[in-house]
């Protein structure tokens, strides 16, 4: 008869002799602790992520053109009751001064007459070889050229000079008179102090400034400085004024010109045109931009807009005393970017190209050319002024009896724009139906610059990548 074990000799329920089971629990616990951790991990993330519904890019390329119609047209709301150009020629008309019974007292040195030749400007930038190379093959359409020279860096008068010393020589074998830029622009920020200081500081620093100014552009053999200045605070309106005439007189007694940049918009609220049009030889009117690099992607120049401006700044003035610029090149707007990527024409052309884009949306009432296109899972949207637009722009300055026009900027151009200059007289587009634009439009890109386009920015890629590949060697 077998014997009883005894309560205390009994195994333990959990008894492990072997020692077996402790080091495959704690390994179980280990391995759920780690999913846990990660799935609680990826449950945070979760939070902070907002949903994203990848739809087709044709279908999202369709929302885009929706989105622009909206803003173009936006369903149940009233547009604007004036538009800002409006609300300049009302506040212009309402600050008119009445003419005195007599004559004002002339300046010292009064601006000479304007001859009776178109002026065709060209803005050029400096480093770019596209630029120069553009100057070199169009030189015999421009009479001015406008190099970034020159930029204000404080309020004591100092310069930052940024020279090309190829144009003086260049301009001179042409025969284009060199008008070099001075800008408050110091890097990408814009140094308002820097001109209202010097405006109301004493008369002996503004004339050793411009001193500075002149022997600079003795120096280069240059017709004259063209004045862009921006973000200025109205509020130095007559000391600016001022300093202006000073500037001029001092330009004019040394047979030099002063041309000032207008910036449609806020920035021209510092600039008293009854008191300098008798002595600032030429205003040139910057009628591009209306979308800038940090806006929401929009038309660089319509229709509307363009008249609008063109019309308030040229009423009432002596027409032939000013400049309308008129933009030539794109922006591409990155979808959740924070700034847009200047571009040239080929450039756009070749993105379209590449995304196989067949035509490109001309609609009222912008009429400027845009498309969307799909690149690294991003979004793009690239509105572009070309050819036509510039054209259609062309007539209407010339309609207005200003004094010329600008091309803004040399190697960004449409290559088309440099010929429309010697014809633009003759031969015309009209502001076409949006159905029959995009269909002129492409018919005549394909028939006049499409290869040359693409040779142009083939040829540009090949130079970036070896520019590239040449400064990561120097490294």
């Amino acid at each position: 008869m077998e014997e009883e074990p005894s309560p205390t000799n009994a195994p333990f329920v959990f008894s492990d002799p072997a020692g077996k089971r402790w080091p495959r629990l704690r390994l179980a616990l280990l391995i759920a602790g780690i999913l846990v951790f990660i799935g609680t991990i990826l449950f945070v993330q979760t939070l902070f992520v907002a949903p994203q519904l990848n739809l087709p890019f044709s279908l999202r390329q369709l929302k885009g053109q929706l989105k622009s119609l909206q803003k173009a047209n936006p369903a149940g709301q009233q547009p604007a009751a004036l538009a800002l150009w409006e609300k300049f020629a009302a506040a212009r008309i309402a600050g008119k001064k009445p003419k005195p019974p007599v004559a004002a007292t002339p300046p010292a040195h009064p601006r000479k007459k304007f001859a009776n030749n178109e002026v065709r400007l060209a803005f050029y930038a400096n480093g770019d070889p596209y630029s120069y190379t553009s100057l070199e093959q169009h030189a015999a359409q421009i009479t001015h050229v406008c190099p970034e020279w020159m930029a204000m860096t404080n309020g004591a008068g100092d310069l930052q000079i940024d020279a090309d010393p190829r144009l003086p020589k260049l301009a001179a074998a042409k025969g284009i008179a060199l008008m070099p830029l001075l800008t408050n622009l110091v890097g990408d920020t814009w140094q308002p102090e820097a001109v209202e200081n010097l405006a109301h500081s004493s008369t002996d620093k503004q004339d050793r400034f411009i001193q500075k100014v002149l022997a600079i552009l003795n120096d280069a053999k240059a017709a004259g400085v063209i004045i862009d200045w921006e973000q200025v605070d109205p509020a130095y309106k007559k000391d600016i004024t001022a300093f202006l005439d000073r500037f001029t007189d001092a330009l004019h007694y040394d047979d030099k010109q002063l041309w000032l940049c207008v910036q449609p918009g806020q920035d021209l609220d510092y600039i008293d045109f009854d008191e300098l049009s008798d002595n600032v030889d030429r205003f040139v009117a910057m009628l591009f931009d209306e979308t800038s690099d940090i806006d929401p992607a929009g038309p660089l120049g319509s229709r509307r807009w363009f008249e609008g401006w063109l019309s308030v700044l040229v009423d009432g003035a002596e027409t032939n005393q000013w400049i309308i610029a008129l933009g030539s090149y794109g922006y591409d707007w990155t979808g959740g970017g924070k700034k847009a990527e200047l571009i040239s024409f080929p450039e756009a052309m070749s993105r379209a190209s590449y995304a196989e884009v067949e035509t490109a949306t001309v609609v009222g009432p912008d009429y400027n050319p845009y498309f969307y296109y799909e690149d690294a899972d991003k979004d793009h949207s690239v509105w572009f002024l070309d050819a036509v637009t510039f054209l259609n722009q062309l007539r209407r300055v010339r309609e207005a009896k200003a004094g010329g026009f600008a091309v803004y900027r040399l190697g960004t151009e449409d290559v088309a724009t440099t010929r429309l200059p010697t014809w633009a007289k003759a031969k015309s587009f009209p502001w076409m139906k949006p159905r029959l634009m995009v269909r002129a439009r492409w018919r005549w890109i394909r028939k006049v610059i499409s290869p040359r386009s693409i040779r142009s920015f083939r040829n540009s890629r090949r130079s970036i990548i070896r520019a590239r590949a040449r400064r990561i060697r120097s490294r």
